[in-house]
Order: structure tokens, then C-alpha cells, then sequence
């Protein structure tokens, strides 16, 4: 498999033969595996038991449990390093996210995934780092700040006040340039995606708010800076795109390729009573932020 492979998402029971064998033995005979490759699988958090994660090879295995292999072969992960972290003040943590890191568990994998990276970089405890969760999320190929938390109470006092309490700035480059220099988008999106995950602007959908401004153009290309008013998933992405000016490297939009997205969180400010005080921070992009 290479990296322009789909996942591979392989479902099963155990059956009397395979009862009583290891995670590990029983996977790899029920999906015709090797052991080396089935081990990987469950190391990296892409096999389920009975619809839970288990990462435990020498689990048993019992007549009928239901068995779930999801893996993606040739993946390039970005790894974390130290000096994505920025601020702390636990248990909370503010990353300069890298583009290509996941911010979350994936189907496929929890090791090697920004949660699990920083729980190991902070020596956080099992208790701490079974509850660091990130706040808000960025998709995997957008960099920024991103802000944790370890603690369950304070993540949920956090995201109670986060639509009025928290303002966010990203930056983007777009291809074509739009004819316009300021824009208010208020264009609804579907609540769910498509068989291809893009999700769609329909007049039945939730409603959403992004400001856009044009800081500069090159060519046919324009820096914008983006505010989104709601929080969505891919809603800039989907907004931009549904202008005629998707996000340079948005395949997914309809944007050109290019080495990387380029949409960048590139400030967070977060003010009472969401936190105690206002907090406010600004990173640039990333070296590869070339257009």
C-alpha cells in the first residue's frame, strides 16, 4: 500500500478455532496477516475488540467477539517536537500545530498523534493523559495554535464559553484571487459529509459566519485573513471554496495543488469567564508557508 491507498477496514468474529488465542495470533489468522504487521496495527491503535479500542496483544480472545482491523499502510507522519510547545500553565497546553499532524485520534491510530506525543513529551501520568483532550481541533493539513487541556472539568468550562469568550484568526491563500477585498460569508453548510468527506453549502444546513479580508495578492493568488464567527468542521475551507476561491492545496475544495494547505490558525485570544484572565497569542507560519 502507498499513501494514495484508501483505508483498509476489515470486520470479523472469533470464531471456536480462534477462541482462546492471543489479540495478536487471532487477528492475524482471521484477516490472513502477518503477526509483525497485525502487532503494528495494534500498537498503533487501529484494532478494535468489541467496538473498543485494545491495544493489548495478549488479550484473549472469546468465541464471537466482533474484531475491527483499520490501517492505512505508507503513512508519513509529522512528528512532534519540542518547541511546538509554546505556553503552559497545566493542565493546559498550547501547540504550534505542524501541517500533517492529527489532532486526535484517527480510526486508524492513536499512537503517533498529537494527544499522545505531547502526553509522553510532558510525562503526564496515565489519570492526566487518558484525559488530554485538545479544546477546538484544526484538520490534520492546516498548522496553528492549538490549545489542550488535561483536565475534563476545565475542558468542559472552556468549550461552555468558547462561541463568546474566544476569538480566532487564521490565514490562507487562495487561487484564483477573489474580485472582492472584504467579505462577510453567512452561508449555511450540511451537517454531515459526503461519500467523498466534503461537506456542502445547502440552504437546509447549519448556519455559519466567516469574515474574510484580502491582505495581499500575488498573480492570481490572494493572503487572506479569516474569522470565523461559528466553529464548523472544514467551514472556511467550504466557504472559500464556494466563493470560486478554494484554499491553495485543497484538493478535497477543489483548490491547486501545492506542497501543503495553506490555512494557518495564526492567533487565539480567550478571555473571562472562559479562562480567569485574557490570554492572547500569535504565531507565524510555518517555514513551509510558500506561495
Amino acid at each position: 500500500m502507498s499513501n494514495t491507498d484508501a483505508f483498509v477496514d476489515l470486520k470479523g468474529s472469533v470464531t471456536a478455532a480462534l477462541a482462546g488465542q492471543r489479540l495478536d495470533q487471532g487477528v492475524a489468522e482471521l484477516f490472513k496477516l502477518s503477526r509483525r504487521r497485525t502487532r503494528r496495527a495494534i500498537d498503533e491503535g487501529g484494532v478494535y475488540l468489541n467496538s473498543k479500542r485494545c491495544r493489548t496483544a495478549g488479550r484473549k480472545l472469546c468465541r464471537d467477539d466482533k474484531v475491527r482491523l483499520v490501517m492505512l499502510d505508507g503513512e508519513r507522519l509529522v512528528p512532534f517536537s519540542a518547541e511546538q510547545l509554546v505556553w503552559q500553565q497545566p493542565p493546559l497546553f498550547l501547540i504550534h500545530k505542524k501541517s500533517g499532524q492529527y489532532a486526535q485520534e484517527a480510526l486508524h491510530r492513536s499512537r503517533g498523534t498529537l494527544p499522545d506525543e505531547l502526553a509522553r513529551h510532558l510525562q503526564l501520568t496515565a489519570t492526566a493523559a487518558a484525559e488530554l483532550r485538545p479544546v477546538h481541533r484544526l484538520d490534520r493539513d492546516t498548522s496553528g495554535l492549538m490549545l489542550f487541556s488535561a483536565s475534563a472539568a476545565l475542558l468542559q468550562q472552556l468549550q461552555a464559553h468558547w462561541h463568546d469568550a474566544v476569538e480566532k484568526r487564521y490565514l490562507a491563500v487562495v487561487s484564483p484571487a477573489p474580485e472582492w477585498d472584504d467579505q462577510r460569508i453567512r452561508l449555511p453548510i450540511e451537517r454531515t459529509r459526503d461519500t467523498n468527506g466534503r461537506y456542502h453549502v445547502s440552504p437546509d444546513g447549519r448556519a455559519c459566519d466567516s469574515e474574510a479580508h484580502v491582505l495581499e495578492r500575488r498573480d492570481n493568488r490572494a493572503l487572506i485573513a479569516l474569522i470565523p464567527h461559528t466553529g464548523r468542521s472544514h467551514q472556511l475551507r467550504v466557504h472559500l471554496s464556494a466563493l470560486g476561491c478554494p484554499i491553495l492545496g485543497d484538493s478535497r475544495y477543489g483548490g491547486k495543488s501545492h506542497p501543503r494547505l495553506m490555512l494557518h490558525a495564526e492567533s487565539l485570544c480567550i478571555r473571562p469567564p472562559a479562562l480567569p484572565e485574557t490570554n492572547q497569542w500569535k504565531a507565524p507560519p510555518e517555514e513551509n508557508w510558500q506561495w
